[in-house]
């Protein structure tokens, strides 16, 4: 019988740079697009979390030795 547990302590070694963090993202909103369809706006919290997530995201990186530019 195959081992279906989960290894939960390789939960925290995961590390995305932004590059892969922002095709998740894309990915994430292009399915939320699809499933909300396109008159639905976004809740005023909704709207808020992605603008400060555009934010974030454009600020230069704090992590020192950084192999890829931004």
């Amino acid at each position: 019988m195959a081992n279906l547990s989960i290894d939960r302590t390789s939960e925290t070694d995961i590390a995305l740079d932004g590059r892969t963090s922002r095709a998740v993202r894309d990915g994430i909103g292009e399915r939320l697009r699809e499933m909300m369809g396109p008159t639905t706006p976004l809740p005023p919290r909704l709207q808020d979390l992605m603008s400060r997530l555009r934010d974030i995201d454009d600020a230069p990186s704090i992590v020192t030795g950084s192999l890829s530019p931004r």
